[in-house]
């Protein structure tokens, strides 16, 4: 296995200038994401669950529940499109309120999802009666397995658990609508929502985590994504509370919890509303949630963004003419509805723009489930082969013909995870085994 502490120094020498040895995935992203150049632009995958689980032809009903399928899955399809750092999660949204009594719906081809017309949380009283997580509950073992075995095989910076950060959390417990009229219109019920969130639900899951052996979480929140949830009030409520989980999983288990991931992503769908200064205002915000000063356009419709103002951000934030690292991703719908020729041309205009000093990685918000997998593996290849350093003038010049790769099922022969994936493919869902 890869020492990943040598690769990350490997990394940062070799973004310094110190050019040997061919730079690891991770060692890629590390150089990268401290504002250096390493031999191409690195791409970073993304979500990829439901794709991965359908690709893989193993039933939802195991999968989501079973961390061995779920993470050997994911760790197969990321490195089959040749990812340079991939993310290993499932619907993570979900995990605390199912596991605190939420009416859910299963289906036996998509991830489970809370069924909104039974909210969980309706008036105050119900935070006494739901009372704290009981990580023995639902699929909360799962999730801590699954960031166990993730870090087992594949050590690195993104490897580690996920949890619903704070105001997802609430929103996932009472609906969207009743949660941000309760944070216009009653701060007392507000500030109790998010009291309970952070010390009854997730710092107990925090502790499951940390008695795994889990040194790092990651907390997402899209539901504070802009325009769901104003920038301002992000602010009063987002940051404030993940800042406190973090200090307190610092200082009591000596664990990172990167709470409130995705608040503030500008996500504006109508192009007679983009705002430069709204977009700014937003990449402010969310880096408060970062641990590095990185420029992040995340879940958004990026592809219809002028991206000269994200290079114009990341210039007015660096220091000494050296703007600070982007992390530009290809919206999952763009790469699930786009020709192979629209996703080069797309990713030589962004390289064009935002890439020939370095400092700059791709990825995709979420693969699509339907998303063709020649549309993910040309764009992989397109971003390492016209992302090369140095970057030619004309990227015009660079033929980006469709890669050749083997089928998925041909691939796997031979791979680490081909047992566990096959054994997936034979359970029945009345068997009450993991593997029939």
């Amino acid at each position: 296995m890869a020492n990943p502490t040598l690769e990350m120094i490997h990394g940062l020498l070799y973004s310094k200038g110190l050019r040997f040895g061919h730079p690891s995935g991770l060692a890629r992203i590390v150089g990268t994401m401290t504002g250096g150049k390493m031999d191409v632009v690195p791409f970073g995958g993304g979500q990829v669950h439901d794709h991965a689980m359908t690709l893989a032809r193993v039933p939802a009903r195991l999968y989501y529940w079973n961390a061995e399928l779920l993470v050997d899955t994911q760790l197969a399809v990321n490195r089959w499109y040749n990812f340079d750092s991939g993310t290993v999660l499932a619907d993570n949204y979900n995990f605390e309120v199912e596991a605190l009594g939420a009416k859910m719906i299963y289906s036996n081809n998509a991830m489970p999802t809370v069924d909104v017309s039974h909210p969980l949380i309706k008036e105050p009283s119900d935070l006494d009666r739901i009372g704290q997580l009981d990580t023995t509950k639902g699929r909360i073992p799962m999730a801590v397995e699954s960031a166990r075995l993730y870090g087992k095989k594949e050590p690195g910076l993104v490897s580690g658990g996920f949890f619903c950060s704070h105001w997802s959390l609430i929103c996932q417990a009472m609906g969207y609508p009743r949660a941000v009229r309760v944070l216009k219109r009653d701060r007392d019920f507000a500030k109790a929502l998010f009291d309970w969130a952070n010390d009854q639900v997730i710092l107990p899951f925090m502790r499951a985590y940390a008695r795994a052996g889990v040194k790092n979480t990651t907390g997402g929140d899209a539901w504070a994504a802009f325009p769901l949830l104003t920038t301002e009030l992000v602010e009063e409520w987002v940051i404030p509370y993940a800042k406190k989980l973090r200090e307190q999983c610092k200082k009591e288990l000596k664990l990172n919890a990167g709470a409130g991931a995705s608040a503030a992503d500008y996500c504006e769908e109508d192009p007679s509303k983009f705002d430069k200064a709204m977009m700014f205002k937003c990449l402010t915000v969310a880096a408060k949630t970062f641990p590095l000063k990185v420029a992040t356009l995340a879940m958004g419709s990026t592809q219809d963004y002028n991206m000269a103002w994200l290079r114009e951000f990341a210039e007015q934030q660096g220091k000494g003419g050296k703007k600070i690292p982007i992390f530009a991703s290809l919206n999952g719908r763009f790469i699930r509805d786009s020709s192979p020729d629209q996703i080069v041309a797309k990713i030589a205009e962004w390289i064009d723009i935002l890439g020939r000093d370095g400092g700059l990685m791709f990825g995709i918000g979420n693969v699509q489930v339907d998303a063709l997998p020649v549309i993910v593996h040309t764009a992989v290849h397109a971003v390492h082969t016209m992302g090369r350093y140095p970057i030619v003038k004309d990227l015009a010049s660079i033929k980006i013909e469709t890669p050749k790769f083997q089928p998925f099922d041909e691939w796997l022969k031979g791979q680490p995870e081909e047992v566990t994936i096959l054994k997936a493919r034979e359970w029945k869902p009345e068997s009450k085994k993991v593997f029939a």
